[in-house]
């Protein structure tokens, strides 16, 4: 574990995918970060890359070659190494090898970096395309899950999420694992939505933030914490929890991509809201946690 602190914060990261593993405010003993339950959902805070979301048949056709993948991608189930270190920020990277290569066929370095400024922990994400002549395509997106509710005691069903902007969102829904993004539903959050597990009954609920600056909160009235997620740029941001196991945890998640459409055709190059990054180009994605 890699622990960042500075006076407001003690987070600790697992090298294993680059993973948020506690999120503690100074002087107090709760936990904000969900710490995982096979029961339900065993990971914490996972990152996306190269897919967001699930592949039809976990695969995908690329220069006539097939390949196959598993939802989200690979990142988050291997190691990344430690490049520089401090006692408020830490840089991560991994880059392509034979492994990665089979399913993904691009040479790529990934830079998670995390940093505590004041009460928030940042983070930032750099895609490099270090190849001399192929286009690097993929997605990526961040999966942080949060205790909730925050307070011993106190119920799921008491848990608000507001967000900012306020106002009338596009929600693209799901059919099964696959985006449906011809047919979005209308979510009006000019007022916070008060929480339940049935409303992810039907997976995330998605919100389609189309590149704009957008901050989720969930709020524990009960107990009066919570946490903000904000995102900077991101096409889409899910709200989600495990249904039907119920736990106690809802998950943020900024995304720049997203699951395959229900009309998707395999093919990689046609496939929904992925990047391009040109040779020797790179790419950064932010977003930022803070825990009140």
């Amino acid at each position: 574990m890699i622990s960042l602190h500075n006076d407001q914060l003690t987070v600790e990261i697992n090298e294993l995918g680059a993973q948020l593993h506690s999120i503690k405010r100074q002087g107090e003993t709760g936990e904000y970060l969900w710490q995982g339950d096979a029961a339900s959902w065993g990971r914490q805070a996972p990152i996306l890359f190269p897919f967001v979301g699930r592949l039809k048949d976990d695969q995908y056709v690329f220069e006539g070659q097939i390949y196959h993948q598993t939802q989200h991608g690979f990142a988050r189930d291997r190691r990344f190494a430690v490049v520089e270190q401090e006692s408020d920020r830490v840089v991560f990277e991994q880059h392509d090898d034979e492994q990665t290569r089979a399913a993904f066929p691009f040479a790529f370095r990934l830079f998670v970096t995390m940093e505590l400024v004041g009460d928030s922990v940042h983070v930032d994400y750099r895609v490099e395309n270090p190849a001399s002549e192929r286009t690097l395509v993929y997605a990526i997106g961040a999966h942080p899950g949060f205790n909730m509710p925050l307070t011993s005691g106190q119920a799921f069903d008491q848990i608000q999420l507001s967000v900012d902007p306020t106002g009338e969102y596009s929600r693209i829904v799901l059919d099964g694992p696959y985006n449906d993004s011809n047919h979005p539903q209308f979510i009006d959050m000019t007022k916070p939505l008060t929480l339940n597990h049935e409303l992810f009954a039907h997976d995330a609920i998605i919100f389609k933030t189309a590149g704009s600056n957008f901050t989720a909160t969930l709020h524990d009235p009960a107990g009066q914490h919570g946490v903000s997620v904000t995102t900077r740029g991101t096409q889409y941001v899910g709200v989600w929890s495990a249904y039907p196991a119920k736990a106690n945890f809802v998950c943020v998640e900024p995304w720049w991509g997203i699951a395959d459409n229900v009309n998707a055709d395999g093919q990689l190059l046609h496939k929904q809201d992925m990047h391009r990054l040109a040779p020797g180009q790179t790419a950064d994605y932010r977003f930022s946690i803070r825990p009140f």
